[in-house]
């Protein structure tokens, strides 16, 4: 063989990326890896037990349209941990917050602009954000791939419904180019190697994550304004369409969402995650001074009037409170015809509800709650009529402005003492720790769209559900 020869095959071989940072879990089983490949563009791996869950991808953020990821020189690696445990609602009292984090400092260097990349690895999942420092109006946006090793089964659904749809099961060779996937996107590994899910945590003052595959085991990570309108969102605002397809600015700071893998050696391990409640920031003890057990934070089950033809007058509804009482619920759910009675009405049935141990909620659109004035108005009047809280409804989009008004709603109903049960709304990403008083939030396809599907229903604990808190709702 010439030296010509064998210099062309030394120069047709890959290069390994450069290692930058590595995060194992505090059992050693997860790891997460940060490098750079041969061009300096950012890089990452996961793995569990030695087996890839996320092979090689790209991971970084835009800044007005430049990929600070691409060509980033790596400062200072500052390590921590964390480690405490807190009460928790769900197939667990007690959450475990125990991971070995890093913050690695970035520079673009074209740019000069520095930030942060904070990744955590724990027991059961990974987690990764951004952080670029800033002042003025900067519009991000994403530039992470999730690219799943071949031969992995997913369980995933589109945004057609936005999040109100039946998961499909396919392997990852039959997901097409462009396909749109509503996280949580929970998928099997291939050789009995285990199991993971990806979605995000902490979405606050920032546009909402899906998924566009593709078609070639890559997930791209995409903001609500890059997905199309769903079709509710058509049907209540197509006077909104146009406008959320442009990304949003965010002044300052722009700290994303965490993006979340959980992963373990089988279902029951994804289950029990806390990843993505860890992640979310705790509840202000101003506004909830035991914080989960708050005295009037009370999570429960309600009867609720909509498809049975009930009797939706005062007396009617006195008849589903006993009736809440007598099969131990601690609710009793007003759809909007309640806005059609005297507020005394209203009043003497919260009243006339609390004396037989059931507290009532009732139903708003949100499209009626878009400012200041109008959010206080309506809870100041649930506070006069003794209700608990209240529905709200029709979200449908995950665009920055849209999701900043769950956070308007969550703290306004709760320096009102009340509850929320969010419908028509999104997947959570841990609202309900930063947030107790949020008891509900939908965004399930459930039996009012009609027959019960027994594989839907026994596929949701282990997708949709492992975002978080559900509104289901048998009819």
């Amino acid at each position: 063989m010439s030296l010509r020869v064998l210099f062309a095959l030394l120069l047709s071989l890959p290069v390994a990326a450069a290692e930058i940072a590595a995060v194992a879990s505090p059992d050693g089983a997860v790891r997460f890896v940060l490098a750079a490949n041969s061009k300096g563009d950012l890089e990452y791996t996961v793995t569990f037990q030695g087996k890839p869950v996320i092979e090689t991808s790209g991971i970084g953020i835009t800044v007005d349209r430049v990929n600070l990821a691409q060509g980033a020189e790596t400062g200072k690696i500052d390590r921590y941990q964390t480690k405490e445990t807190y009460p928790w609602h769900g197939v667990h009292s007690t959450a475990t917050d125990h991971s070995n984090g890093a913050r690695v400092a970035l520079t673009h260097l074209k740019s000069r602009a520095s930030y942060t990349l904070e990744i955590r690895a724990y027991n059961d999942g990974i987690a990764f954000r951004h952080v670029a420092p800033g002042s003025g109006a900067r519009v991000p946006d994403e530039a992470t791939v999730f690219r799943l090793p071949d031969g992995s089964t997913l369980w995933y659904h589109n945004l057609e419904d936005h999040y109100e749809a039946q998961h499909m099961r396919k392997s990852l060779r039959a997901v097409p180019p462009g396909a749109w996937l509503a996280p949580p996107v929970t998928f099997m590994l291939p050789k009995g190697a285990g199991f993971a899910s990806i979605t995000e945590g902490a979405l606050r003052n920032y546009s909402g994550l899906a998924f566009q595959g593709d078609g070639n085991g890559g997930l791209h990570a995409r903001l609500g304004h890059a997905v199309p309108a769903s079709y509710p969102f058509r049907l209540r605002y197509a006077q909104d369409v146009e406008r959320l397809t442009r990304p949003a600015a965010i002044d300052g700071t722009i700290a994303t969402p965490w993006r979340v893998v959980l992963i373990g050696a089988d279902l029951n391990a994804l289950v029990n995650a806390d990843v993505v409640h860890n992640v979310a920031a705790p509840p202000d003890p101003k506004l909830f001074p035991e914080g989960l057990k708050t005295e009037w934070v009370k999570p429960g089950r309600s009867l609720w009037s909509y498809l049975d033809g009930g009797n939706n007058t005062l007396e009617g509804m006195k008849e589903f409170s006993r009736l809440a009482k007598e099969l131990s619920f601690e609710y009793n759910l007003l759809e909007g015809f309640w806005s059609r009675w005297p507020e005394r009405d209203l009043k003497e049935l919260a009243d006339y509800s609390r004396g037989l141990g059931v507290r009532i909620i009732i139903w708003k659109h949100s499209n009626a709650l878009r400012d200041a004035k109008s959010i206080r108005d309506f809870f100041d009047m649930c506070s006069r009529t003794g209700v608990a809280g209240a529905k709200i409804d029709f979200f449908d989009h995950e665009h920055k402005d849209v999701v900043g008004l769950y956070e308007t709603l969550s703290r306004a109903a709760a320096e009102h003492k009340l509850v929320l049960d969010f419908h028509g709304s999104n997947k959570p990403t841990g609202q309900e720790r930063t947030w107790p008083n949020v008891i509900g939030m939908e965004g399930i396809r459930g039996m009012e769209m009609g027959a019960p599907y027994a594989q839907h229903e026994v596929t949701l604990p282990f997708t949709r559900m492992l975002a978080g808190l559900a509104d289901y709702t048998p009819t």
